[in-house]
């Protein structure tokens, strides 16, 4: 082996010696054929013959650091494209974050000019804000219809509080109860919740919603998972929602049953719910039977009732409840803020569109009656253009966005050249002309350059609105496309009997 090694050593420097010597001819010859081509170009002119030179030797140079590059990118070890992200740091949620939150909803709902509205949703804030005050920690028990929910609770509270039968759907409404758990200093809540798959809607999604707004979740089964409880569970996961999975009634299964079933349920929720949050109960124990033997050889037989066995359920609870009760408390706070915050935007869009289309309508009316009594058409178009300046103003103004009479202005013209340019005021007059024969509310002596007028400031400012209300960014493109389904999706014999019962209201 030592002399391979050695023989390996002399090849390898015999190479080297070799690679070099040929590098020094080809760089000796390189240098030869510069010195000739300066010397062939230097009579003529020996600026141009240097320019030359420097031109030769530059590109040798940017040859080579290419080279350079494209050897270390062949050399280098393939890496993973999308290098995985350094790991979040986790900030901690306190009250106050929950609290700011909380106000920006608050002055959300201030804009809302619907009282009944705003006084619902203000009534939401003030329970977020009481809850979270309180510092109580809400605990629903949820699961299907029977699966032994309102057992667990007599078990857990030590005491009947609910009614329990075999029956589906026993518990027909939510109930809530206070619970003390030891280890948690702060009061619980807990609540019962109607089951799943109970005939009938309205139980059931008053079981959701009790378990969206609930600290921490303990799902009931009474054995495996059906679909329609994974899905539940799937939901309430992606809602942030911590959960305990509880097997009930295992008093009616051989230990070894117990086993298969929890090891296959914490199998089936593996990155939703952690394994030791799937735990073994049995809420109400069916009663067992005992033969008592007496000294006189006499025999008695009897049913004694047998205690709940929730321990495995209450350990995880306090385990859970010590290491992040604040948080799930705070989390489902910030929840709820958030839930609140859409709900109340979604109303605010609801109401501005309103408004919006109150302000078009108007406009309209305002366009009919400009062009109704305006003889030339250069005065048509500069009145049109006025009034949808003054329409985009005011659109503008219902959605809190700031715009100034000039770019309302442009904005109008733009409108005005979009609708040009699809050809709506042919269009436009095309179809109304058609309803004017056959509409005998036309009877009332509405001209024809005055309801296509309106009815093109409609079209304009309808599809404006759709703009305003979508968010998104100044398009001409875009609002062409919107433009276009206006045109096409407004029928203008509709739209004349409209216009002729506001004339008639008005008379």
């Amino acid at each position: 082996m030592g002399k391979l090694w050695v023989g390996m050593v002399l090849s390898r420097s015999t190479w080297l010696w070799l690679l070099t010597g040929l590098g020094l001819a080809a760089l000796s010859q390189y240098l030869q054929w510069v010195e000739g081509i300066y010397s062939f170009v230097a009579p003529y002119s020996v600026p141009l013959a240097d320019l030359a030179v420097a031109g030769i030797l530059g590109g040798t140079v940017a040859a080579g650091l290419v080279a350079r590059h494209w050897w270390q990118q062949v050399r280098r070890p393939q890496q993973d494209p999308t290098p995985a992200a350094k790991p979040r740091r986790r900030v901690k949620l306190t009250r106050d974050q929950v609290q700011a939150d909380l106000q920006d909803v608050d002055r959300l709902i201030q804009k809302l000019q619907d009282d009944i509205s705003r006084r619902a949703l203000q009534a939401k804030a003030r329970e977020i804000d009481r809850r979270l005050a309180q510092e109580e920690l809400h605990l629903v028990v949820f699961g299907t219809a029977s699966a032994g929910k309102t057992s667990l609770i007599n078990a857990l509270l030590g005491q009947p509080v609910g009614e329990t039968a075999p029956t589906l759907g026993t518990t027909q409404q939510g109930s809530i109860h206070t619970y003390q758990l030891e280890g948690w200093s702060g009061p619980i809540s807990l609540t019962d919740t109607p089951g799943l798959l109970t005939i009938g809607g309205a139980g059931e999604a008053e079981a959701r919603a009790l378990a969206q707004k609930a600290d921490l979740l303990i799902l009931v089964v009474a054995g495996d998972l059906l679909a329609s409880e994974y899905a539940e569970l799937l939901e309430l996961a992606r809602l942030g929602k911590s959960t305990i999975l509880a097997l009930n009634k295992t008093d009616q299964m051989l230990p070894e049953e117990v086993e298969i079933i929890l090891a296959h349920l914490r199998q089936r929720t593996a990155g939703v719910i952690p394994p030791e949050q799937v735990v073994a109960i049995a809420a109400d124990p069916e009663p067992l039977k005992v033969r008592y033997c007496f000294p006189d050889g006499s025999r008695q037989e009897t049913w004694e009732p047998q205690p709940p066995d929730t321990d495995a359920l209450v350990q995880q609870m306090a385990r859970l409840l010590q290491q992040k009760g604040s948080h799930l408390r705070l989390a489902n706070a910030l929840l709820q803020t958030q839930t609140l915050s859409e709900a109340v935007q979604q109303a605010l869009r609801e109401e501005r569109y309103h408004q919006g289309r109150q302000i078009v309508e108007r406009m309209q009316w305002a366009t009919a009656a400009a062009l109704a009594v305006t003889p030339l058409p250069a005065l048509d178009m500069l009145a049109g253009v006025v009034i949808q300046a003054r329409m985009i103003g005011e659109l503008h103004q219902v959605f809190d966005r700031r715009i100034t009479l000039q770019q309302a202005q442009q904005m109008a013209h733009s409108l005005a050249q979009m609708i040009v340019q699809l050809g709506g005021l042919e269009l436009a007059t095309q179809a109304l002309g058609s309803a004017l024969k056959a509409s005998p509310w036309m009877l009332m002596g509405i001209p024809l350059q005055a309801a296509s007028g309106a009815y093109l400031t409609r079209v304009a400012g309808l599809s404006y609105l759709e703009w305003l209300q979508s968010g998104d960014p100044w398009q001409e493109e875009l609002l062409q496309e919107r433009l276009k389904q206006q045109l096409h999706s407004r029928y203008p014999l509709a739209f004349l009997k409209q216009l002729a019962r506001q004339a008639h209201s008005s008379s």
